[in-house]
């Protein structure tokens, strides 16, 4: 099988971004994974994404990861 598009190898914290949250973002943004190794809490993936698809996936895990931190900060700071 062959994949259209870019593929790209991302390591995911899954304590930060669930793994059907992960699949779903994906998904939604027109790929699929390919591959996955590792376990709980981080897990490497091989991800098919239409070249365009690229950075603004990797803005949106980003952003989500910013937010989770500042969320982890606030509580912990009160």
């Amino acid at each position: 099988m062959r994949a259209r598009g870019r593929v790209i190898e991302i390591e995911i914290d899954h304590r930060r971004v669930t793994y059907a949250d992960f699949v779903k973002l994906v998904s939604e943004l027109g790929g699929r994974v390919l591959f996955k190794d590792g376990f709980w809490p981080f897990a490497r993936y091989r991800v098919a994404l239409p070249k365009r698809r690229v950075r603004e996936l990797l803005k949106i895990l980003e952003s989500e990861e910013a937010l989770r931190n500042e969320g982890v900060a606030r509580t912990g700071g009160s």
